[in-house]
């Protein structure tokens, strides 16, 4: 067992984010009831006292988390091999990446946290973690269409509305299909629905 000296060792960011791994990890084996400070503090050995420096209450410590690994991971996804040949294509990579990360890790966890935000009627917060998914999915949508711009396949950006189609699409046939979203799925959202948007947008 660490004794307190040992544990008086770790400063700042060090401590934060050994106090934010052991969070993610109860959240992904044992889910949000699992979630209280003396575990918390057990977890990731520290005390009670230092956890409670950080954060006022068990879900402002989730929401923490949570927020630092969607971060982490829409970094990964900005750095995403685009170099794919087609705006077609494009989309459908963004589209598979988009489903996995989804189904996996921090996006999957964002879900839980969603509900438990509107339970506890956290619209303030529900709303600033709304907006960074957003702002990293406009992100991504930017590399693509300049990418399809500079081929020549459409002639200017469509408004923000449609930029998000695609992962609103998905979004929501996770909600009607369980959260699964079949390669024939995704073929259909990006040729019937994103592609047919964005290319219309272009010719006017």
């Amino acid at each position: 067992m660490m004794t307190e000296p040992n544990k008086s060792r770790r400063r700042g960011d060090k401590l934060q984010n050994d106090i934010y791994e052991a969070t993610y990890r109860l959240l992904e084996t044992e889910g949000y009831s699992a979630i209280n400070f003396t575990r918390i503090a057990r977890e990731a050995n520290t005390s009670r006292s230092v956890v409670y420096r950080y954060w006022d209450t068990p879900f402002d410590l989730v929401f923490a988390a949570v927020r630092q690994r969607m971060q982490q991971a829409g970094g990964k996804f900005e750095n995403l091999d685009f170099d794919r040949g087609s705006l077609r294509d494009h989309l459908v990579y963004v589209g598979q990446h988009f489903i996995l990360e989804s189904n996996n890790g921090p996006f999957r966890l964002f879900k839980m946290l969603f509900s438990e935000m509107m339970n506890q009627q956290e619209r303030e917060r529900t709303g600033q973690m709304l907006a960074e998914a957003t702002e990293s999915n406009i992100k991504i949508m930017d590399d693509v269409l300049q990418r399809a711009i500079q081929r020549g396949e459409i002639t200017k950006f469509p408004p923000k509305a449609t930029k998000l189609i695609l992962f609103e699409q998905i979004r929501y046939t996770f909600m009607l299909e369980n959260g699964l979203v079949s390669p024939q799925k995704l073929e259909e959202i990006v040729d019937h629905v994103v592609l047919p948007a964005i290319l219309y947008f272009s010719k006017q």
